[in-house]
């Protein structure tokens, strides 16, 4: 997960053009199809971890708002 790929992320997409974008998430929520969970762990040579999570939400096919965790500094 890049600043680039969520640089790209808007309202207003499709499912399809975020996926173009993100990739196909790998856990979609289950309850929730209007909900898309995107996780990143990064960890570096002195095993501190980085998480990145960004929670995409859908009003039927398209992009309604963006979750982003922890908050970009961009």
């Amino acid at each position: 997960m890049t600043g680039e790929m969520l640089s790209q992320l808007k309202p207003g997409l499709t499912r399809e053009q975020v996926i173009y974008v993100m990739g196909t998430p790998l856990s979609p929520a289950t309850f929730n199809n209007e909900r898309w969970d995107y996780i990143y762990w990064s960890k570096d040579p002195r095993d501190n971890v980085t998480e990145k999570r960004v929670t995409l939400f859908f009003d039927g096919n398209i992009l309604s708002n963006i979750e982003q965790l922890p908050k970009s500094s961009n």
